[in-house]
C-alpha cells in the first residue's frame, strides 16, 4: 500500500443574527447573539484506493438536498466523488435551519465546501490509528431511565509522519440539548465546547465530532441531576414512562424539558468528553500503512407499508419536517466507510442507543475493531426507532408515524448492509 495522505480543514458557518433557530418549537425569538461560532470541520483521507472526505457541521441536521449541494460543490472544487463524501452534523439545537438561504452571506454548501477544500489542499503523508474509550455518568435514556445508554467513544487519530497529532475524528451518543428552548444564543452546545477544548489542548489539530445512537439519549448534567432529586415525579419525553411517582402526579417534570440549561453545564459535559478523548487518543498507535479503505452506499426505503399507520398526529416540540416527496418511497441513504480498523455506518436520522449497541456488537464479531454508527448523516428523516419501540409510543415514535416511516426500517437496514459486510469481509 502506498503512503497515506490526510488533511484537515475548518470553515465558519455561523449564521446571521435574527435567524430562526431549530430544534424547539417554542422559542421566544430568533437568534439574539452568538455564544460560540459554528464550524464545519473536515477530514480528507487519500490512499491507493481513492480519496474520501468527512465533513461535520455544527448544525441540527442537513436535508438530502443540502447534502447533495455540498457534495456537488466539493466534487467541483476538489474532485472528491460525491459518493465518497460523508456529511454529518453535531445536532446542536442552538443553530439555524439549513434550508434558509438568507441565513448566510454565501450559500451554505459553498461554506461547508470551504472546509473540505482546505482539508484537501492540506493533505500530507500521515499515520492513522483508531481506538475506543468510554464516558459514563453524563448521559441518560430519556424514554426509559432504566434502559441502556451507549457509553462508547470511537476515535480515529491522524498524525504526521513524525507522530505529531494532525486531528481526531470522534463519535459518541448524546443529544446536543444542554441548552433549551429558552436559549437564543447561537452555540455548538456541548460538542462545540468539547472540540474547542481538544483543539486548545492540541494546538494545530482539528477535531471532528459525530453523533452515535443518541435519538433516545439526553445529557446528564448538573441541572438534570438536581431535577432527578427534586421531589417530583419524573416523566419521560413523550410520557412513555414515569419514575419516582405515579404518571398522574400533577407535581412532575419531563426529562425532555430542557428549559434552564446553562453554558456552565455545556462546559461540564464538554470537559468530561474532551478529557476522555484526549486520554484515549494518547493510547492509540498509528501506522503509515493502515489496512483497507473502501466505501459503499445502499438505499433503504423508509416508507411504511400500506395501512401500517392508520393515525398520524403531528407531535409537539419542533416544527421542522423532512421534505418527503413520495410517501410510498422514502429513500434513506446508508453509507459504509472503512478507514483502516474503523468502520463507519451512517443513518440519516435520530437512532436509538439499542440500535447502535447491537450494530457494534455485530460488526466487532465480523472483525471490525473500531465500529461506529454515525447518525444525522447524509440526509435527515427525524426518528427511525426499532420495531419494538412503536407499540410503546412516545415522542420519537409519534414523529416516525406522522411522517409515514415504517416500524420495520431497522430490520430493513440490517438486511441491506449484511451482504456488503459479508462480501467485504
Amino acid at each position: 500500500m502506498g503512503t497515506l495522505k490526510a488533511g484537515f480543514g475548518r470553515a465558519d458557518i455561523t449564521p446571521k443574527l435574527g435567524c430562526a433557530m431549530v430544534g424547539y418549537g417554542n422559542r421566544p425569538s430568533g437568534a439574539t447573539g452568538v455564544h460560540d461560532p459554528l464550524q464545519a470541520r473536515a477530514l480528507v483521507l487519500e490512499s491507493d484506493a481513492g480519496c474520501w472526505g468527512i465533513v461535520v457541521n455544527d448544525l441540527c441536521y442537513t436535508s438530502s438536498d443540502t447534502v447533495a449541494a455540498i457534495r456537488a460543490a466539493v466534487e467541483r472544487r476538489t474532485g472528491i466523488p460525491a459518493a465518497h463524501l460523508l456529511v454529518a452534523n453535531t445536532h446542536t439545537h442552538a443553530g439555524p435551519h439549513d434550508g434558509h438561504v438568507d441565513n448566510w452571506p454565501r450559500p451554505l454548501a459553498e461554506l461547508v465546501a470551504d472546509a473540505v477544500e482546505m482539508a484537501y489542499n492540506a493533505r500530507q503523508p500521515a499515520r492513522m490509528g483508531s481506538g475506543t474509550g468510554v464516558l459514563y455518568g453524563y448521559s441518560i435514556n430519556r424514554r426509559w431511565l432504566d434502559r441502556p445508554i451507549d457509553p462508547g467513544i470511537a476515535i480515529l487519530r491522524v498524525d504526521d509522519l513524525d507522530g505529531n497529532l494532525l486531528g481526531l475524528f470522534t463519535n459518541f451518543a448524546c443529544h446536543s440539548v444542554v441548552m433549551g428552548y429558552d436559549n437564543t444564543l447561537i452555540s455548538g452546545d456541548w460538542p462545540g465546547d468539547a472540540m474547542r477544548r481538544l483543539e486548545e489542548r492540541f494546538p494545530g489539530a482539528t477535531c471532528l465530532f459525530t453523533q452515535g445512537g443518541s435519538g433516545n439519549i439526553n445529557p446528564l448534567v448538573a441541572g438534570v441531576r438536581k431535577r432527578l432529586r427534586g421531589g417530583q415525579t419524573i416523566r419521560a419525553i413523550g410520557n412513555v414512562s414515569a419514575y419516582y411517582g405515579k404518571a398522574d402526579d400533577p407535581n412532575q417534570w419531563s426529562i425532555g424539558d430542557r428549559g434552564g440549561g446553562t453554558f456552565e453545564e455545556v462546559a461540564e459535559l464538554g470537559a468530561a468528553f474532551a478529557d476522555e478523548v484526549a486520554y484515549t487518543a494518547g493510547r492509540i498507535q498509528t501506522t503509515a500503512t493502515p489496512s483497507a479503505f473502501w466505501s459503499e452506499q445502499v438505499t433503504v426505503n423508509a416508507a411504511a407499508d400500506p395501512g401500517e399507520h392508520p393515525e398520524r398526529a403531528t407531535p409537539f416540540l419542533i416544527t421542522e419536517r423532512p421534505d418527503i416527496k413520495d410517501p410510498h418511497n422514502i429513500p434513506a441513504e446508508i453509507m459504509l466507510l472503512r478507514l483502516g480498523d474503523m468502520l463507519l455506518v451512517t443513518q440519516p436520522a435520530e437512532v436509538f442507543a439499542e440500535t447502535a449497541i447491537n450494530l457494534k456488537i455485530h460488526l466487532r464479531a465480523l472483525g471490525y475493531a473500531t465500529p461506529a454508527l454515525v447518525t444525522y448523516a447524509n440526509g435527515f428523516l427525524l426518528y427511525l426507532p426499532e420495531p419494538g419501540d412503536f407499540p410503546e409510543g412516545g415522542y420519537e415514535v409519534q414523529w416516525a408515524v406522522s411522517l409515514g416511516l415504517s416500524s420495520q426500517f431497522q430490520p430493513r437496514f440490517r438486511a441491506e448492509i449484511e451482504p456488503v459486510l459479508q462480501r467485504r469481509g
